[in-house]
């Protein structure tokens, strides 16, 4: 018993510090029509439905780059809990083309306090990154939806 709690005591340090983190999610390339000025204009109004909150949304623009982050928050459920994963969003226009990529990642269970996402069994990193996925989705269907045309 005594060998055994000391090769479980040997073995936890070494688990800790060769941890690995979910440091940063990029989307696939979405394929779209229009110039990167065009699509960046478009971006920055879908881009609110993932904004932490309604000040102060845009970190950084650049429109002549085709580029803008923003602070993100997306809420979502994994094994019955509520969770929260939150971070910078940033997002790349060319012509006819754009992503998306997500770093300084951090979520939290229930409401806690925010933590470093975990890449390890039971951290639930899959689920914060499918919901990031599934965030920047529908954010790729607003920029490619044609605008609607008001009939009088």
């Amino acid at each position: 018993m005594k060998t055994f709690c000391a090769l479980v005591l040997l073995l936890i340090p070494s688990s800790v510090i060769g941890a690995e983190y979910l440091e940063q999610v990029e989307t696939a390339v979405y394929q779209t029509t229009g110039t990167a000025k065009e699509i960046f204009t478009k971006a920055k109004a879908c881009a609110g439905q993932i904004a932490q909150s309604e000040k102060e949304v845009f970190i950084t623009e650049n429109p002549d780059d085709g580029t803008f982050s923003i602070n993100a928050k997306v809420k979502y459920k994994a094994k019955a809990l509520s969770n929260t994963v939150k971070g910078t969003m940033t997002f790349f226009a060319k012509d006819a083309k754009f992503k998306m990529r997500y770093t300084n990642l951090e979520y939290t269970v229930a409401d806690s306090d925010y933590m470093r996402i975990g890449k390890w069994f039971g951290s639930g990193w899959k689920d914060a990154q499918k919901a990031l996925l599934d965030a920047s989705e529908k954010i790729a269907v607003c920029i490619k939806a044609d605008p609607k045309k008001e009939e009088w």
